[in-house]
């Protein structure tokens, strides 16, 4: 391994280490993030502190290490998407972030480390990414259509926004509620743009319902709206 990628892994072992795996807390963290790896317990600002003391010049060699270490946590897995999506070099974060995205193993990995980029050249990443579309993992398909949610939510994008939605393969849970959230930043932002993807049955029930949900828990919304979008359900 790497001594920058060991020093983290230590500091997460050492944070774990104070965390009681039997309390309550651990026990409700465990089920809100649920990963299919260990989850030791650190909370999103530890590990965005922990990525933050990596120095860029140190990058390669935190990956080379992580890379390396057969025994991934959530932690270890978030904290390297977080190392990855440090602003500077794009073509290095692509080439680290298309051997990360598949090791996701929560919605919380997609959700925390995809904001970062908004640095990005959007037409090279949705590019780049597009693959994600057709990935078997849910966190895969749901990374590209988060990254959509935080970095291309404008006018100029909003026809490919619907044609991405559109086409995805729904019925795996976090993509669904992926979809749903971004409908709902959609109705919420451009309501009458969006708003005729819900007087047709556009998407799933339970996508298309979920994303009035939302969007009627927003402020941003007036009350005419949210009753409106209530008939709407199916």
């Amino acid at each position: 391994m790497s001594e920058v990628y060991d020093r983290i892994k230590a500091e997460i072992k050492a944070i774990g280490d104070k965390i009681d795996r039997s309390s309550d807390g651990y026990k409700r963290g465990a089920k809100i993030i649920n990963s299919s790896l260990d989850f030791v317990g650190l909370t999103t600002p530890q590990m965005k502190s922990l990525a933050k003391s990596v120095a860029f010049s140190d990058r390669d060699r935190f990956m080379d290490g992580f890379f390396a270490d057969p025994r991934k946590t959530y932690e270890s897995v978030a904290v390297a998407g977080l190392v990855a999506a440090k602003k500077g070099d794009y073509e290095k974060t692509a080439e680290y972030l298309k051997k990360i995205i598949p090791l996701f193993s929560s919605w919380a990995h997609s959700d925390t480390i995809v904001p970062l980029l908004r640095f990005t050249d959007r037409e090279m990443f949705l590019n780049d990414f597009k693959y994600l579309l057709d990935a078997e993992g849910e966190y895969e398909v749901r990374t590209y259509l988060i990254y959509l949610m935080s970095c291309c939510l404008t006018d100029e994008f909003f026809d490919r926004i619907v044609d991405t939605l559109k086409n995805v393969r729904y019925g795996q849970y976090y993509v669904d509620m992926g979809a749903a959230w971004l409908l709902s930043v959609m109705l919420v932002k451009f309501y009458d743009k969006t708003l005729s993807l819900f007087t047709t049955a556009t998407f799933p029930p339970f996508v298309h319902n979920k994303a009035i949900q939302k969007a009627r828990e927003s402020f941003r919304v007036p009350q005419e709206r949210k009753d409106y979008l209530n008939s709407l359900k199916v």
